[in-house]
């Protein structure tokens, strides 16, 4: 595609304005083939209006957004409306950026469809406060978790560790830990148990590991045996 081309179906007084307009412009035709980039898309990209027209503006795009473009345009195409996307283009230093993309339907006088015009916004900025916000939404939720669970941990700990008073080894479990012992004997595994005890799989493993602390048995047959010997379940 040439300036020719593009000149049959847009005026130059239209390609001049474009070249003004701060923002990143474009305009297709009905297939969606670029006809001009302005002067913004030229700098962002750095490549030349001639390297942008016909299929050539895909190369600026990432190879993922530039493989969905074909069908996003036509289903625009088919329905003449407008649409929305985000997809990353690649800067003129080579890094990609997150760029929000809008394209609207143009016609003739007659009302025929000529194809779209758009604009693209960087908002890489925007996305990546965003992710940020996210992670530490995420990271509290985690830390909140954990919190629940040492509390857990401490208030079955307090119910039945009185200071000054000695226990035989079996008396040091807490209730909890008793419960969890019942269940690993019985063979749950550690999911099944924290469905039971409506805790989470951590909290879980924290009370098995101090159970094999406690009582110096480093597996769960060992646990098993000794739950047995206890009579906190029956034997076979």
């Amino acid at each position: 595609m040439t300036m020719e081309t593009v000149n049959t179906q847009l005026s130059a007084d239209m390609i001049r304005a474009l070249d003004w307009v701060p923002a990143i412009v474009w305009v297709s035709d009905t297939e969606g083939h670029c006809l001009l980039v302005n002067r913004a898309w030229r700098e962002f990209t750095g490549r030349k209006l001639e390297e942008s027209m016909g299929d050539g503006w895909l190369a600026a795009m990432h190879p993922e957004d530039a493989a969905a473009w074909p069908e996003l345009i036509q289903r625009a195409i088919v329905g003449k409306e407008s649409f929305t996307v985000e997809c990353r283009l690649r800067r003129r230093d080579g890094r990609y950026r997150w760029l929000h993309k809008s394209g609207e339907p143009y016609y003739d006088e007659n009302g025929e469809l000529l194809g779209f015009i758009g604009c693209c916004m960087d908002v890489t900025n925007q996305k990546q406060a965003l992710d940020g916000l996210r992670q530490a939404s995420e990271k509290h939720r985690s830390v909140l978790s954990n919190l629940k669970d040492a509390v857990v941990v401490i208030e079955d700990y307090l119910r039945t560790e009185e200071p000054g008073q000695t226990h035989r080894r079996d008396d040091r479990l807490t209730p909890r830990q008793r419960e969890i012992l019942h269940l690993i004997a019985r063979g749950y595994a550690t999911r099944e148990i924290a469905t039971q005890l409506h805790v989470s799989v951590k909290t879980v493993e924290s009370h098995r590991a101090q159970l094999m602390q406690r009582l110096n048995i480093h597996d769960v047959a060992g646990l098993t045996r000794f739950a047995i010997r206890t009579g906190l379940v029956p034997a076979d």
